[in-house]
């Protein structure tokens, strides 16, 4: 079958995040559409689908050095004035 690609949106005020997604899904791109911060993701439907875990940090919080995180984006909303990273981390 062939890939497709899928968008999930985030919701920026959980910390942690959890996106069911089908198993080796590659992450694409991590921006605002329409003002929501939105995650797009090369999928094979196929695939039987897996919890992938997330963490929402804004500039200024702190990250642990021992914390296990993948960056994957950053994310601009009003303007300018919030900004926030996201990275895949390990299950929590």
């Amino acid at each position: 079958m062939p890939l497709k690609i899928w968008k999930y949106p985030i919701d920026t005020k959980d910390v942690n995040v959890i996106i069911d997604m089908p198993e080796g899904a590659k992450l694409l791109y991590f921006e605002a559409q329409k003002g929501i911060p939105t995650l797009w993701v090369l999928v094979n439907p196929e695939h039987k689908f897996e919890k992938r875990y997330f963490r929402i940090i804004g500039t200024g919080d702190t990250i642990e050095e021992d914390d296990d995180l993948k960056y994957v984006g950053t994310v601009q909303l009003a303007g300018g004035e919030y900004i926030f990273h996201l990275f895949e981390s390990a299950p929590f």
